[in-house]
């Protein structure tokens, strides 16, 4: 506490200024990196980073701190991120929340405890469970055509905190890759009752703190005890740039997270990342509430142009009863194009190629956009005309996708399969691969998911079935792009029969 009093100036950006200090201080680096500050550097590398940016990529040392145990400027650009963000203690990762996430699960769930989570978590929480050898518990939530998962309500938090054993922890995802995130404060107040510590990715909420009113409410200040946060997506940091907060009143320590954090990271991590977030949290100080509202001012008025097209439709859980208790990021702009007979997949495809515009994901019926403060208006434009374009060339009525509602959902997120063994002790077993065709019954060795958004259809210790192969293919047959060992999902790797086990 006494740091943070101390750095209440969010004018400083302590860890950039300590770069900066050093590269201009005449220092010849006989040390690593090997480039020298750009004496060494390949010719396009220093084209790509300049002499600052190469200067600057400086490794920790003792004049420039380090991230196991800081002591300086690390610290100390920690604290105004912790400060500025409402939390006991934030720490600066440079391999994303996929870092976060494990680190969490790592912290809070110990080996063979088991966590409560919903299934439409991110592949990084796949891997802080084999890295943790947690036991997941699976809640149900619904799943919607229109917008993939929805947050997992309180009464399936509440059977999922009784059952045995107890659960070390809760993970939520929020908010999902649409955008949609679920009211937290009766989950909190649930999982506080309880003693159980509440972790919430918010790898795509990092921005929801500069918001306006009336945006969802950012997992901190709701009361969630560990949330990690991508700020390279939607506040502006270097890509892979992410920060785990430690709430205040956590039952986890952040002593205990640091220990965690420290047996996954690397002791060479890149400065130019952590100091990009250095920066970044320094703008979003002097002026991040105001960009925001300004982009999402923008953001009405570009929704409006595309809700008079005919055929297209934006995203707003306000209007849909089944999404009560939900809001949506205002910048991340959902259109769902099914009633023009396109697919999503095609929507993307014809919209790169043609009017030079890259979504984020795209499903079935929807393409999905992230919205920033002081977009191009041109990029803007061209996306308004491409989807113009497609509002003006429906497809005939026999090649409408003929999908019910559920179906689709089915397609988004199919029945979760039974676990076999632990994640842990399938990701780890001995295995082979054989044709997915006749995987059914085979205990799943890896993660097999279609990314965006990256949640997996399969993952190390679940029985693969007959819908999880029929879903697999009529993704690929729609254009979806499958993460997996074998790229082509002509085949998947399963455990060995006499390597079998579940876990204790």
């Amino acid at each position: 506490m006494s740091v943070r009093l101390a750095l209440a100036d969010q004018e400083r950006a302590p860890l950039f200024e300590t770069l900066d200090r050093y590269a201009r201080g005449g220092i010849y680096p006989l040390h690593t990196p090997a480039h020298k500050g750009g004496r060494f550097a390949d010719a396009d590398l220093a084209a790509m980073l300049g002499p600052r940016g190469l200067a600057l990529d400086l490794p920790g040392m003792t004049a420039t701190d380090n991230t196991f145990h800081p002591t300086g400027c690390v610290r100390d650009a920690q604290a105004l991120a912790a400060d500025l963000l409402g939390a006991q203690e934030s720490f600066f990762l440079a391999a994303g929340s996929t870092l976060g996430v494990a680190t969490a699960l790592m912290a809070a769930v110990p080996p063979g405890a088991t966590v409560a989570l919903p299934r439409n978590v991110h592949r990084s929480v796949v891997a802080g469970l084999v890295l943790s050898g947690a036991r997941p518990r699976f809640m149900s939530h619904a799943v919607l055509p229109e917008c993939g998962a929805l947050g997992v309500p309180v009464e399936e938090l509440a059977r999922a905190l009784e059952a045995k054993p107890q659960a070390a922890a809760v993970l939520l995802t929020r908010p999902s890759y649409y955008g949609i995130a679920r009211d937290l404060s009766e989950h909190v107040a649930l999982c506080r009752s309880r003693g159980v510590p509440l972790i919430v990715d918010e790898a795509h909420g990092g921005h929801f703190h500069f918001l306006p009113p009336g945006s969802p409410e950012p997992a901190l200040a709701a009361g969630a005890d560990i949330v990690v946060q991508s700020w390279h997506k939607t506040v502006g940091s270097l890509v892979g740039s992410a920060m785990l907060h430690v709430g205040h009143n956590s039952p986890i320590e952040p002593t205990q997270v640091r220990d965690a954090l420290n047996f996954l990271q690397t002791t060479s991590p890149s400065y130019l990342l952590m100091a990009s977030l250095d920066l970044v949290r320094r703008r979003m100080a002097r002026e991040g509430k105001r960009l925001f509202a300004e982009a999402v001012e923008d953001a009405q008025r570009l929704e409006q142009e595309i809700e008079h097209l005919p055929g297209l439709r934006v995203l707003r859980p306000e209007n849909d009863p089944r999404m009560a208790d939900h809001k949506r990021d205002p910048l991340r702009l959902v259109v769902n194009v099914a009633l023009t007979g396109w697919t999503g997949y095609e929507c993307e495809k014809y919209v790169r190629t043609e009017f030079q515009v890259e979504d984020e994901m795209s499903d079935w019926s929807s393409v999905v956009y992230i919205l920033s403060p002081e977009d191009d208006p041109a990029a803007r434009g061209r996306l308004v005309a491409g989807l113009k374009s497609i509002s003006d060339s429906p497809k005939p009525v026999s090649e409408l996708p003929q999908h019910s509602d559920i179906e689709l959902s089915r397609l988004m997120q199919p029945p979760i399969p039974p676990l076999a063994m632990l994640p842990r002790d399938a990701a780890l077993a001995s295995k082979h691969s054989i044709p997915l065709a006749g995987a059914s019954g085979q205990v799943c060795a890896e993660m097999v998911m279609f990314y965006p958004p990256g949640i997996p259809l399969l993952m190390p210790g679940e029985t693969i079935n007959d819908e999880a192969i029929e879903v697999c293919g009529r993704l690929l047959a729609a254009g979806a792009h499958p993460y997996a060992s074998d790229t082509s999902l002509a085949t998947v790797r399963v455990v060995k029969e006499e390597t079998r086990r579940l876990g204790d």
